[in-house]
């Protein structure tokens, strides 16, 4: 059982505590067992048994992944981005023959709306209103709730091409018998896991939007495999389902998972997570 936890999070970070994080669950398990729990603003040392990296960012500077090393042991101390330009299996390209529905995101995770407002406090980008509605090659966000679908590649306005914050994916949505869109959601940490779907008539499934939710009893195998490849000790993933093929959407190093789902799960389950600290020795 550790004694110490340093959890690193870099200068734009919020703290940990009472915050919509997974982990601010763990935290408040971790201090009534106990543990004593630090908080980076930076690249800081601060001396514990175990790091828990938890950099809010698309991709971790590698000053952060280097602090991690210092530590006997560091969570996620091996994931270095989640763009998904890295993960991704269905990029597609301006001259591709794919005649399916598309969508155009961010490279960057949550709609690049972290890396927008750290480089706006950085004076290396200039704010402005989301709302206010930008060329698409000079797009820096976009709201990822919603994210535009296109009938074909074709219909893909040109200055998507032209931006290099943004990638276009093939659209493979899951539907339902009544129309409705359905997401997966896999959460884990250490050997503990468990996955939820999530359906909303909007093609975008989030939390936010969804008008029903569920446990999954069977997690799919495939997509444990891609967690394990991609070094994750704990984590979020959004996949889909189609035609038996298991379908990543997303990566999350870093998750907030909604408190409709988090009910759905017993205490004692949620026990379990925060226990599966004391593995890491």
């Amino acid at each position: 059982m550790p004694e110490s936890i340093t959890i690193i999070s870099n200068e734009f970070s919020a703290p940990i505590e009472n915050s919509r994080y997974f982990l601010s669950r763990l935290v408040k398990s971790w201090k009534q067992q106990g543990i004593e729990i630090h908080e980076t603003a930076g690249c800081d040392y601060i001396p514990a048994e175990l790091a828990f990296l938890h950099i809010d960012t698309t991709v971790v500077a590698d000053e952060y992944l280097e602090l991690g090393k210092q530590y006997p042991i560091a969570i996620n101390g091996r994931v270095k981005d989640i763009l998904k330009t890295s993960f991704s299996q269905y990029l597609l390209k301006r001259d591709d023959d794919y005649q399916g529905p598309v969508i155009v995101k961010t490279n960057a995770n949550y709609g690049g709306v972290n890396e927008f407002i750290i480089a706006t406090e950085t004076g290396q980008s200039t704010w402005y209103d989301p709302d206010i509605e930008r060329p698409w090659r000079k797009r820096e966000i976009i709201e990822s709730l919603n994210y535009p679908i296109f009938d074909k590649l074709s219909d893909v306005p040109t200055g998507v091409w032209k931006n290099g914050r943004l990638i276009v994916e093939k659209f493979l949505p899951e539907r339902l018998e009544n129309g409705d869109y359905r997401v997966c959601i896999y959460a884990f940490f250490g050997e503990q896991e468990f996955a939820a779907w999530l359906s909303s008539p909007k093609p975008v499934v989030k939390s936010a939007v969804a008008t029903d939710m569920g446990l999954i009893d069977e997690i799919p195998q495939s997509i444990r495999e891609i967690r394990k490849a991609s070094g994750f000790d704990y984590g979020k993933f959004d996949y889909t389902e189609v035609n038996g093929q298991v379908i990543l959407y997303d990566m999350n190093k870093t998750p907030a998972i909604g408190s409709q789902i988090l009910d759905l799960l017993s205490a004692r389950k949620l026990e379990q997570f925060a226990n599966e600290i004391h593995r890491f020795n």
